[in-house]
């Protein structure tokens, strides 16, 4: 595959299911529920911030449901078969956003993170944006906890990890999320814990690259 024509391979949306409404699956999807509760023929049941990957297959939104869809066109992405070279690389420097342009921090120029078009989007009266990112191998989004918002990720092609930290640094490693095409992991912040400006509580955070390169979602709740 050419590595230009990622996107024709991959297509994203959201979509709103009434309660009780079916959603169809023609090929092969992965879903992410945003808000409220799925399930499938045999009652697999899949909750806010929970993903999984359907071939030909049916949903049923238990009440109003925000879902987001990516269509993968080309199984082998899913399936790690499928690798890209530095051409996309270059694709996404001439055509998505820098790490170094949204923050104005001269030094993450030297890191290979890049973001497609933010998404807003309003369901039930919540604010919610979608990003599409993607960097190279091995790359690290740095320890952080400061956050405005709920966020959760779902990973798309090839494999990452989220770490927790007691600090700063890796010598207070807590926890580490290795997660695979279609899985997102389970929400960072501290339920019902907010700072002074009621921003939700996170512990430090990050977003580590694994042995290739990588697409991903994020989820931002406000």
């Amino acid at each position: 595959m050419n590595p230009l024509s990622i996107w024709d391979e991959i297509n994203f949306k959201t979509l709103e299911l009434r309660k009780w409404e079916i959603y169809k699956i023609w090929s092969t999807q992965i879903i992410t529920v945003v808000e409220w509760q799925v399930r499938d023929r045999v009652k697999w049941i899949l909750n806010t911030f929970e993903s999984s990957v359907y071939y030909w297959w049916e949903i049923e939104a238990t009440n109003n449901t925000l879902i987001t869809i990516f269509d993968i066109k080309n199984k082998d992405i899913i399936l790690n078969k499928i690798d890209v070279n530095w051409n996309f690389w270059e694709y996404c420097r001439k055509n998505w956003t820098q790490l170094r342009w949204l923050y104005d921090i001269e030094w993450f120029e030297k890191i290979d993170l890049y973001r497609w078009n933010q998404i807003d989007y309003s369901f039930n009266w919540v604010k919610y944006k979608f990003n599409l990112w993607f960097c190279w191998k091995e790359v690290d989004c740095l320890w952080h906890n400061q956050h405005s918002f709920i966020e959760t990720h779902t990973n798309i092609a090839w494999d990452w990890y989220m770490q927790k930290s007691l600090d700063w640094t890796d010598n207070w490693l807590i926890e580490t999320v290795w997660l695979l095409p279609w899985n997102s992991h389970k929400k960072f912040n501290i339920d019902w814990e907010n700072e002074e400006n009621w921003n939700p509580k996170y512990p430090f955070h990050r977003w580590l690259g694994g042995s290739s390169w990588n697409i991903w979602l994020v989820i931002e709740k406000y």
